[in-house]
């Protein structure tokens, strides 16, 4: 498997064996996040979906999420 010094927890962990999500961004947290610190996002986005009733299926409201995945990550936006 390969390894990957996460952008969030700063240690070498195992990155992600796939796109999480496509294009740039996801290449992005393929390459900068390792699958721990993505699980809590997961879990996190979970949260946040709920609380603020965002349609995921929706690409504007998806789009709200992607400032806040970037600060959690501790990763530039894109």
């Amino acid at each position: 498997m390969a390894e990957v010094t996460c952008a969030r927890c700063e240690k070498v962990g195992t990155a992600l064996d796939h796109l999480p999500m496509a294009g740039a961004r996801g290449a992005l947290v393929r390459s900068r996040i390792c699958v721990p610190c993505w699980e809590l996002w997961v879990e996190e986005s979970k949260l946040l979906i709920n609380h603020h009733g965002i349609e995921v299926a929706d690409p504007q409201q998806r789009k709200r999420l992607y400032p806040i995945m970037a600060e959690f990550l501790k990763l530039p936006e894109l």
